[in-house]
């Protein structure tokens, strides 16, 4: 009995200091990838919102 719960303490340990804070930065880390990428396409169609207003207005 007293091995079943070391066992099982260990794993816990395992999750909480181990498995859990990996998988929060990896969420993190993609969570901030995905802004960043956002961002990147907002300004990407704004330059060519830009664009098209200047050939139209040059027209």
């Amino acid at each position: 009995m007293s091995e079943e719960l070391e066992k099982t303490r260990r794993r816990v340990n395992a999750l909480e200091y181990v498995l859990i804070p990996d998988l929060e930065g990896a969420i993190r880390s993609i969570e901030d990838k995905l802004s960043e990428n956002e961002r990147s396409n907002q300004t990407r169609l704004m330059k060519i919102k830009d664009m098209v207003q200047q050939r139209e207005g040059s027209s």
